[in-house]
This record gives C-alpha cells, sequence and structure tokens, in this order.
C-alpha cells in the first residue's frame, strides 16, 4: 500500500511506497507495527529516487511538435534522466550531467513529432538535487496537424 502526502503551504506531493503510514508529521510516521523516524539520505538503505511528471498538454497549436533542446536550471551532482512523454505515456528517456554552473541541458530524440507531450525528470542514483527550472524549446511543423 502506498501513502500519498501533500505539504499544504506548498502544494508540493510524496508517495512512500512499502508502507502503509496512518500518521505523519514532518519528523515521524506511524502504522499498526510502530513509529518511523524520517529523514537522512536513504530510505532504509536505499537511495532516494526522486520523480517528477508534468502531464501531457496540448502546447500552443494543434501543429505537430518536434523538440529542438531542453534546458534546466539544476543544482546536483552525477547524471539526471530526463523523460518524453508520447501518446499513452511512452516514455523516451535520455540521461544528462548535471554541470557546476548549474545550468545543462538535455539532448533529445529529434523523431519525435507529437500534439500532446509530457515530460518527467528522476534522479535514478538517488543524489541530492534542487530544480529550480525546466525549458523545452519546440519547433513547430508548417503543415503537419495530423
Amino acid at each position: 500500500m502506498n501513502t500519498i502526502v501533500c505539504n499544504t503551504l506548498s502544494g508540493a506531493v510524496s508517495e512512500y511506497t512499502g508502507f502503509a503510514f496512518q500518521s505523519i508529521t514532518p519528523t515521524h510516521a506511524g502504522d499498526a507495527s510502530g513509529l518511523y523516524t524520517l529523514g537522512g539520505d536513504t530510505d532504509n538503505g536505499q537511495p532516494i529516487v526522486a520523480n517528477i511528471r508534468l502531464p501531457a498538454t496540448l502546447r500552443e497549436s494543434t501543429l505537430k511538435k518536434r523538440l529542438s533542446m531542453v534546458y534546466l536550471s539544476m543544482k546536483g551532482a552525477g547524471c539526471a534522466q530526463f523523460s518524453v512523454l508520447g501518446p499513452n505515456g511512452m516514455p523516451w528517456a535520455y540521461e544528462f550531467p548535471l554541470r557546476c554552473s548549474e545550468q545543462t541541458r538535455c539532448i533529445v530524440g529529434k523523431g519525435i513529432r507529437e500534439n500532446y507531450l509530457g515530460f518527467a525528470l528522476s534522479n535514478p542514483a538517488g543524489q541530492k538535487f534542487s530544480l529550480d527550472r525546466i525549458e523545452i524549446l519546440t519547433l513547430e511543423s508548417k503543415t503537419r496537424r495530423v
């Protein structure tokens, strides 16, 4: 069973898997088997992998879009993964390095042409990061709608 928690001040949502928490505070969570302390850099010894998913939306017009480049303002180290979500949530995933300048880019496939596009970002190694902005540059087809 999963537990979904919403921070009412910031609107941030977290999902805890493998725990049937019945109550939660900023530092502790409880279920029928006991009380757990929340905190640290791991989840019971496992890296904490974050997944951010933006819904598929129709961007600007009904003409097919092709992605040119994705730019991210992001602090962290190591590599992250950016995914383009096509029809039915089908992902095209791309790994990219995080740079010390806190500005990075992700080169995406040139063959993706869709009306509705969604996006996702994750840290597969569980490293710390903070994200300030994602900028997605698209090129619009001149005539193609279907």
